[in-house]
């Protein structure tokens, strides 16, 4: 039976960590500091969720394999042929069914992840909601797929360098996207609204003395009421603003809301919204490439054609995925830990930092100094004891 991490016990933890003194934030290690409980279940959750998230990766990549290996891409590309009237309509359903492929692919490993969440006490989604939300995902999958196929064929047809367009397109995407997602992407799924009372004044007159005096200070509510990321910025350059998560607003003192507005001033001082867009096209280009190098050495078979071959092209993908994933996480995280000097160094306030840290670990279900590559894998932040050393604190991991 797995440990339920039950919500009604937050309370209780919140004033555990409300008492802490100074010193034993400072000298204690941070893993003593959270609750121990909660540790257990945090250890259990990496353990039991990397199988998932592997077996999800690797299922999409086999199933897209098969498909074009036994000959079937080729034989579903020249039905949509015959059925449908234009190119590119055929090419737009071809990479839409590769999407419903891959999601069918992941339907068991993401029900079984789902599960686990849920008898973690991390998901209040019921099964319908999971159901929708799977299908809403694949619809979506359908879409993005269709698109990519089209127009990166229809470049392929016209110029030998159709990768100069890509790459460009890519790039473009992914700055656009970090642009508009604030006020695009994101309102579809959490609500937002303006930090207020005694906590938004004192952020936003910290915001404003470290130089930012009309950024946005949100509060995300999500439906769910779990907590993905404690503070995080969205956006970037006039559409920038900084999100505390709705869960720790209520219960973090003025010092833990300052050093959430600080980690984020920091971040954008150091223009990482920027640099993490460019990096993650960069991943995507880099990805991309190799799975087309890797596919141009694989044999041709009599009845591929170059709409055919993007199933094995997916395929790659699926399996480039996995690095990708690690290098990206280690990009974020060297950023985080970055921000997290800066914000003390702003705040001049070890104590309230590493008390935000305990409540993150709390909060979430996070282990302090973990192990494996699992965490790698699995958070895109790096792990809070190496957040509390990056800050100087004695708690921190090694």
């Amino acid at each position: 039976m797995l440990p339920y991490v039950a919500y009604a016990a937050v309370d209780a933890l919140n004033r555990h960590v409300d008492a802490l003194h100074s010193s034993q934030l400072l000298a204690r290690s941070l893993a003593s500091l959270v609750d121990s409980d909660r540790q257990a279940a945090a250890g259990r959750l990496i353990s039991l969720d990397v199988p998932g998230w592997l077996a999800s990766i690797f299922a999409q990549a086999i199933a897209l394999f098969y498909f074009w290996r036994l000959g079937s891409a080729a034989r579903w590309r020249d039905a949509l042929r015959r059925r449908l009237a234009s190119e590119t309509v055929a090419r737009f359903a071809f990479g839409a069914t590769l999407a419903v492929i891959a999601r069918a692919a992941t339907l068991i490993p993401s029900f079984y992840l789902w599960r686990v969440d849920r008898v973690m006490g991390l998901s209040h989604a019921l099964t319908r909601v999971w159901i929708l939300e799977y299908v809403l995902g694949t619809i979506l999958g359908m879409l993005v797929a269709g698109c990519i196929v089209t127009v990166v064929l229809w470049l392929v047809d016209r110029t030998h360098q159709w990768y100069v367009y890509t790459i460009a397109g890519i790039l473009a995407v992914s700055l656009v996207g970090t642009l508009v997602y604030p006020y695009v992407v994101a309102p579809l799924f959490e609500r937002y609204v303006p930090l207020r009372g005694p906590l938004g004044v004192e952020a936003r007159a910290f915001a404003a003395r470290q130089g930012y005096p009309a950024i946005p200070i949100l509060v995300e509510h999500r439906a769910d009421r779990i907590s993905v990321d404690p503070a995080k910025t969205q956006g970037m350059g006039f559409t920038q603003r900084i999100v505390i998560s709705g869960t720790l607003v209520p219960v973090s003192t003025a010092g833990e809301i300052d050093y959430y507005v600080a980690s984020e001033v920091a971040s954008l001082d150091a223009h990482d919204p920027l640099n993490l867009a460019l990096i993650d096209a960069a991943i995507v280009i880099v990805g991309t490439a190799l799975a087309v190098f890797i596919a141009d050495r694989v044999r041709f078979r009599r009845d591929d054609d170059p709409i055919s071959r993007t199933t094995l092209v997916g395929a790659l993908l699926a399996l480039i995925y996995v690095p990708a994933v690690i290098v990206d996480h280690g990009v974020a995280s060297a950023l985080q830990l970055r921000a997290a000097t800066a914000a003390v160094a702003m705040t001049g306030d070890r104590a309230s930092a590493v008390r935000a840290l305990v409540r993150i670990g709390d909060e979430q279900v996070e282990e302090a100094c973990p192990s494996g590559i699992g965490r790698t894998l699995l958070y895109r932040s790096p792990p809070l004891g190496s957040d509390a050393r990056a800050i100087g604190s004695e708690s921190g991991c090694l």
